[in-house]
């Protein structure tokens, strides 16, 4: 089938479509229906495919989407998508979309839900049906911020941003390689009780910044004197029209270039990874755990082969070794950045986790839900001051009473607490696992296991990979990342990175008695799980810098009293038995500020020299500020770290692993530059120079 049939085909099939979608006041001919064809046409026929680049490198096809309404689009667009990739099959090379839709109006799963029955879109004969419901699956939440989506095999990225568009649009990256093609406004956005949080000049001029100079603008609207205005202002800012001239406009195309400068040097502190010189070459990365393969399958999605060094004899031996991990996100009270973070990263893991055992991989998993508890009035201080201090969505996490909260468990709860219901438990090493099969079917991963790299040496051909007393040379790659857990700093390079390590013993304990019955992760001193394979997990120590891994007795007897300590008014915790001595010892790096480690290397000894210069300048302070603001950090050219994950690195290390790979990549972050830089691993140095203060 040529080219002109196939794109025959699916035009066809997706004008009979949105018919049916959009109701029987649209039939093929009205306004929105050609509107909505000819865009879904223009995207099926745009190709920015190489043939000269790395044969398993996807196409990919950026798009910027105003609006998600209820969803009909975003469904029409992934219908149309899998025709074309179900022809493409047999050549080999498939469409890889990436879309991002801005939505001031946060809505949830329950919402779509409510509203596609209603529409008849999820009955099973609907032929729209599968993909409703898988958007359905990826369980989108009513939060502000940025919602990585993958779906049909991840082929479709979409990135859902909820709350006011100019706010979201203003704090991404601009792309170093793959900015949006095509735009899409949904008809609502242009009326007049929406247009001045989409058609504004602020907005139209940063969704420029991260667009080609030649892209596209659809702008629905059904009043010919409206889209005169809109299109006006669309060509104002350098977007192609159906009404403009078919030319970049040299001054509109000057301005976003300023703009892409000024975005620039407000975070030039915290240097984007560059584009290698050749893409064919393979990124390394050193480590066998979560971060190492969440990291290669984001790689290998789009076409990036991997080598994996890993230390151990299989993976995930260190602290992604455990046999149940919760899943949960890490609230706060105001809710700013971290717990920002963490809701993102969470429902991203969720997702990822669960795509893959849709795929047929074993990772054993339960989303049973979390119940968070206080231990003592301290702790209880606190949980209730994240409690109250938001309207959480409850899809996120809702307040339960002593007697909601034994019904969610099935073991007596004898206070109040939160309830996380799309959080649980997962296997990390299955998952690790799971993530560096899926990713060998997608492009060139190997993995040389009992390779320890003992070192690491900049070289003109690239990064030298030594192992041994003796410094053995291994390999040489342009581009090598540290997830090494435990080891991240081992390096001469990575040692005086600000983070700790904690030792963690998780005790494995028989399932008896009322423990039995536990059906929810309980996270209150310490966490424990319900039962998988006759074993729960409770725990866990932490214990800072330790001397050895070691089983330990007196952590083990700990981690039995840390239920009863939580709740000595039940019966259930005394049939906790650690007699067995059953456990698991790892180490988990831990920051002060409990963000994750990911980004650029720093090159602190170049950081220290630069600050020397300016203890011996008599230059006012605030010039130094200045210096500081706009002036790249020193770092190591090609050398990357990701890791710090703490004790939380199943909800997080997903998404950072996610953010490093597109930034490698020059692709769109599900990040903000501001959560970018917060994950800097030169940030805690460059948080006091930033503030004028010492670094000593």
């Amino acid at each position: 089938m040529n080219k002109t049939t196939l794109l025959s085909t699916s035009n066809n099939l997706h004008t009979l479509l949105i018919c049916e979608l959009l109701g029987d006041n649209v039939n093929q001919n009205s306004r929105y229906s050609q509107q909505v064809n000819h865009y879904i046409s223009t995207v099926l026929q745009t190709s920015d495919y190489d043939a000269k680049s790395n044969r398993n490198q996807r196409e990919l096809l950026t798009l910027g989407q105003f609006g998600f309404g209820n969803g009909h689009e975003i469904i029409l667009l992934l219908a149309a998508l899998q025709q074309v990739n179900l022809q493409n099959d047999l050549k080999q090379v498939h469409k890889r979309v990436h879309i991002s839709v801005f939505e001031p109006i946060a809505i949830n799963r329950k919402q779509l839900e409510h509203q596609w029955q209603q529409q008849g879109l999820l009955n099973t004969h609907h032929p729209l049906c599968p993909f409703a419901q898988a958007l359905l699956d990826c369980e989108i939440a009513a939060i502000e911020g940025c919602q990585r989506l993958s779906l049909l095999q991840s082929q479709v990225t979409i990135d859902l941003y909820q709350g006011w568009p100019l706010e979201q649009v203003k704090t991404i990256a601009t792309p170093n390689k793959q900015r949006i093609t095509h735009w899409f406004a949904l008809p609502h956005t242009s009326l007049e009780t929406h247009s001045d949080h989409y058609f504004n000049q602020q907005l139209l001029w940063q969704c420029g910044r991260i667009s080609t100079d030649n892209a596209t603008f659809f702008a629905s609207t059904s009043h010919d004197d409206v889209a005169l205005s809109i299109n006006e202002q669309l060509s104002g800012c350098g977007f192609l029209t159906a009404t403009s001239s078919q030319e970049n406009d040299d001054i509109a195309i000057a301005e976003r270039q300023a703009l892409r400068h000024q975005t620039r040097q407000q975070f030039a502190y915290n240097p984007m990874p560059p584009l290698p010189s050749s893409d064919g070459s393979p990124v390394a990365i050193i480590g066998g755990g979560i971060a190492s393969a969440s990291l290669a399958l984001s790689l290998a999605e789009r076409g990036k082969d991997v080598v994996i060094y890993c230390k151990d004899d299989t993976l995930g031996q260190g602290a992604s070794g455990n046999k149940q991990g919760a899943i949960y996100p890490l609230l706060t009270p105001e809710n700013g950045p971290l717990s920002q973070f963490f809701q993102q990263a969470f429902l991203y893991s969720r997702r990822r986790i669960q795509a893959l055992a849709d795929n047929g991989f074993n990772i054993s998993h339960d989303w049973c839900g979390v119940l968070h508890t206080g231990f003592d009035q301290r702790s209880q201080t606190r949980l209730d001051k994240i409690i109250d201090g938001q309207a959480w969505p409850t899809e996120i996490a809702f307040k339960v009473n002593p007697s909601q909260a034994t019904q969610l468990a099935k073991v007596d709860i004898d206070k109040s607490g939160f309830y996380y219901p799309l959080g649980g438990w997962a296997c990390p090493f299955e998952f690790a696992q799971a993530s560096i099969i899926k990713a060998q079917s997608l492009a060139k991963v190997h993995v040389i296991y009992n390779s320890d790299i003992s070192s690491l040496e900049s070289h003109p051909s690239g990064w030298q990979l030594l192992s041994g007393e003796n410094n053995t040379l291994i390999a040489r790659h342009d581009q090598v990342v540290i997830a090494s857990g435990a080891e991240l700093t081992r390096y001469k390079q990575t040692k005086q990175l600000q983070i700790t390590g904690f030792r963690g013993q998780v005790s494995h304990v028989p399932p008896q008695g009322e423990l039995a019955q536990l059906t929810t992760v309980i996270c209150a001193n310490g966490y424990l799980t319900p039962q998988h394979n006759q074993l729960h997990c409770v725990g866990a120590s932490y214990v800072k810098d330790p001397k050895h891994l070691d089983f330990c007795p007196l952590e083990q007897h700990e981690n039995s009293l840390k239920m009863q300590q939580s709740f000595p008014n039940s019966n259930w915790p005394n049939d906790i038995d650690v007699s067995n001595n059953d456990a698991r010892v790892g180490v988990r790096m831990v920051s002060r500020d409990h963000f994750p480690v990911m980004g650029c290397v720093p090159d602190v000894e170049a950081l220290f020299t630069r600050y020397a210069v300016q203890q011996q300048s008599k230059d006012k302070p605030s010039l130094w500020q200045r210096y500081w603001q706009t002036t790249p950090a020193p770092i190591y050219d090609g050398l990357y770290v990701l890791g710090g994950l703490g004790s939380r690195g199943l909800s997080s290390g997903p998404l950072v692993a996610e953010c490093l790979a597109a930034n490698l990549c020059g692709e769109l972050s599900p990040l903000s530059l501001e959560l970018q830089a917060l994950l800097s691993p030169n940030r805690m140095w460059l948080r006091k120079l930033l503030k004028g203060k010492a670094l000593m």
